[in-house]
């Protein structure tokens, strides 16, 4: 072998040997990045929307590396909570659902993964947000599979269940609340207490949030997590909720403002927009609760209540074309509302002269809404424009005889036309009298509901003065009705010979200067007699 052949080999064997020596060498293991870690599991606790966004994007980015063993069953947890939340916003969920599916495959089989995901998914959406008629196939759903029936062993499992306890209370708190009225494995029917639950003890914010928002809202729990929590905004939608439910009460409180940073925060929200439409309508505001109701219904055309509140305000802004359309349109949908589209088209039918379009429409309404009075007064006032008395005075009857029909004037008004219409002067003058005492007792009413709330502390400035105007114009209208009766009591009175009735109740009707003429000329008339 020649020196160069020798060199070459040695070379060679070198070279082979520093690859042997660095195949050899072991790949430096490096620790999974788990920042941020401890953060996002204290988010989940915290429970708000944003704050379970904020440990899902951690458990996200945890996961793309090597520490996914450690995050995935938080991942897993966190897009149900997330699925959950955005049912109780009326928000579509399955972005979340879908993640949480995706991941079942790796996880352990003994987590019994597909069960918690397809418990999150039997749970109902928000009753508010949610179109009635989507909420009942929904309900009707779990009922016809089973499932309602089976919550008791279901919530019993919960309890013992392998993944963390916040998420597993926190779970089977929706899955009872959201079927309240269930029947019991036994079978028989239980309905459970509708009070105000009170969270465990030490139970964190994620829990006691869903606590409170079982059955009755827990308004002090709310307002805690509210303060404790500026990003709790699920917390002042809850709260508005309970403001809107006793506002004729107590007058709009916070409604307005947590209406708005709930908009803001959640602007796909069918829940949100349509509390606000409702709050405008209740505090008199049509313009601004069309528009709310409108945006409600861009986001779920089949939202019912949405389309009755149009329905109603459109009446109350005397644009009937469009109230009538509204109605129109959810009768050929066919809502759960059919009785109440049916009575407010009668209603502008009516107005607007159309007796026969608004006497099938009322007749519909009452064969919908059965002794309803208000139903009942409208069928009684298009009966009496067309002279058809019999029904006319049946309905009206019907309709005085319902709870609290001693205060509605109009059914009687109308029974008093009627008895002219008769020619039983007699019958009209009694039941003008009626109508002179329903209209009294009504002032009465006003009166001491504006002493209620000039006397209410903490009541809305806006609020309490729109209030008493309105109250004010109605005792106004009231006493000139009153006023009216009573002179038409005293010249029916009078036509059937009873003047000492036509005498009494002329000297009431002489209190209104408008009537002067004609009391004058039936006091002269009964001067002699």
């Amino acid at each position: 072998m020649s020196n160069r052949d020798v060199k070459t080999w040695v070379v060679a064997a070198a070279v082979c040997l520093l690859c042997l020596g660095c195949a050899s060498k072991k790949p430096v293991s490096r620790p999974p990045d788990l920042s941020g870690l401890e953060q996002a599991d204290a988010r989940v606790l915290q429970g708000c929307y944003d704050c379970l966004l904020d440990a899902h994007a951690t458990y996200r980015r945890i996961g793309m590396g090597a520490g996914r063993p450690v995050v995935l069953a938080r991942l897993f947890e966190t897009s149900i909570l997330l699925g959950l939340r955005h049912k109780e916003l009326a928000l579509d969920p399955s972005e979340f659902f879908d993640e949480a599916r995706a991941l079942i495959k790796e996880l352990p089989p003994e987590t019994e993964a597909a069960r918690y995901l397809a418990l999150a998914e039997a749970v109902p959406p928000d009753d508010v947000g949610t179109p009635r008629k989507t909420l009942a196939a929904f309900c009707r759903a779990q009922t016809n599979s089973g499932f309602a029936a089976k919550i008791d062993g279901v919530l019993t499992w919960l309890n013992t269940g392998s993944l963390a306890e916040p998420f597993r209370q926190y779970l089977g708190l929706a899955v009872d609340c959201g079927y309240p009225f269930r029947a019991r494995e036994n079978g028989a029917p239980v309905r459970l207490s509708r009070g105000v639950r009170q969270p465990p003890a030490g139970a964190p914010p994620l829990v006691a949030f869903r606590t409170a928002n079982c059955d009755t809202l827990n308004q002090p729990v709310l307002y805690r997590l509210r303060a404790d929590n500026q990003n709790f905004i699920e917390a002042s939608l809850l709260l508005a909720r309970f403001d809107l439910a006793v506002i004729d009460q107590l007058g709009p409180g916070q409604a307005g403002p947590r209406l708005d940073e709930s908009r803001a925060r959640f602007p796909a929200s069918p829940q949100a927009n349509y509390l606000s439409g409702s709050f405008n309508q209740s505090i008199g505001d049509c313009d601004a609760a069309l528009a709310f109701y409108d945006e409600t219904l861009a986001l779920a055309p089949l939202h019912e209540s949405a389309m009755l509140g149009r329905a109603i305000c459109l009446t109350y802004l005397k644009r009937s074309d469009e109230a009538i359309a509204e109605a129109t349109h959810m009768i050929a949908l066919a809502t759960d509302f059919d009785g109440d589209a049916y009575y407010w088209r009668a209603w502008n039918r009516h107005a607007r002269k159309e007796l026969d379009l608004a006497r099938a429409d009322v007749e519909r309404a009452k064969q919908l809404k059965r002794n309803h009075p208000e139903v009942l007064t409208l069928a009684g006032e298009i009966e009496y424009d067309q002279d058809d008395l019999d029904p006319s005075k049946a309905d009206l009857t019907n309709a005085r005889n319902q709870a609290s029909g001693d205060m509605n004037c109009t059914a009687i008004w109308y029974l008093a036309l009627g008895q002219v219409k008769r020619l039983d002067p007699p019958g009209a003058g009694k039941l003008f009298e009626d109508a002179m005492g329903c209209y009294e007792r009504g002032v009465v009413a006003a009166g001491l509901e504006i002493q209620r709330l000039e006397g209410t502390p903490n009541l809305d400035p806006a609020f309490k003065a729109r209030r008493i105007a309105s109250l004010k114009e109605a005792i106004q209208a009231a006493t000139s009705q009153r006023y009216a009766a009573a002179l038409n009591a005293a010249n029916y009175y009078a036509t059937a010979s009873n003047i000492a009735a036509a005498k009494r109740l002329i000297e009431i009707a002489a209190a209104d200067p408008t009537l002067a003429e004609k009391v004058n000329k039936l006091k002269e008339w009964l001067k002699d007699k």
